[in-house]
């Protein structure tokens, strides 16, 4: 098992799924170790060596909201670089399959040390705020969704 201190000093591949239900997107609230605050981000984690992005992603959202999902297209692909962490993320739609929606956990931490303090689903017209993660899904995400084409070409956000 990974402790968080590894993140650091080095370039982390980490999936996102954005499911949205009933105007409504699904986000984990965490203590961020980047932002050293509670945050809103969609669910995801860190690519393990020889997983495929997809089969990442079904392992996060479950471990994190206990939902078993289908992932869909690539949507947005994002870049973090601040101080000692780099992180390229990419974004999927997706599609619940299963599951009950409950707070999860994050194995790369002991029990005593979750970052994870609850799930929800955030309706679209409250992502506006400052504690939402990535910075783009705040005035985007809604309006992206809205406008969302047929083929979904991945954008750079």
């Amino acid at each position: 098992m990974m402790d968080a201190g590894s993140f650091r000093h080095t370039v982390r591949v980490r999936v996102n799924g954005l499911l949205v239900q009933e105007n409504a997107l699904l986000m984990v609230h965490l203590m961020s170790p980047v932002a050293g605050r509670m945050i809103w981000m969609p669910p995801g984690g860190g690519v393990q060596f020889g997983e495929p992005l997809t089969a990442t992603l079904q392992r996060e959202m479950y471990e994190e909201t206990g939902l078993q999902i289908t992932p869909g297209p690539l949507w947005y692909l994002h870049e973090v670089i601040h101080d000692d962490v780099h992180a390229i993320e990419f974004y999927f739609l997706c599609d619940r399959t299963g599951g009950t929606l409950r707070t999860g956990s994050d194995p790369e931490y002991p029990d005593g040390d979750q970052i994870i303090r609850d799930v929800s689903f955030l309706p679209l017209e409250t992502l506006d705020r400052p504690d939402i993660h990535p910075a783009y899904l705040r005035k985007k995400f809604a309006e992206d969704l809205s406008n969302k084409p047929d083929q979904i070409l991945p954008k750079f956000i």
